[in-house]
């Protein structure tokens, strides 16, 4: 027997405001405006490319930040 496994699709962006109040992070609003744009922009340059993974696709296990020489 094999299970189907179903991904719905997101259209919206993460509420990283939200996510940070319901979790209790207790960050200023001014810190929370400096994190929130970069994470914001992440999630827009990311999410297009997500779109084209698959289940079978096998997930990076390393990676080396390391210049290449």
């Amino acid at each position: 027997m094999s299970a189907k496994i179903r991904y719905r699709k997101r259209t919206a962006m993460k509420d990283w405001r939200g996510l940070a109040q319901a979790g209790g992070l207790g960050i200023p609003a001014a810190e929370m405006d400096r994190i929130a744009a970069p994470l914001d922009a992440l999630e827009e340059t990311f999410r297009p490319l997500v779109r084209d993974l698959t289940p079978q696709m096998e997930p990076a296990i390393s990676f080396s930040a390391e210049d290449e020489e």
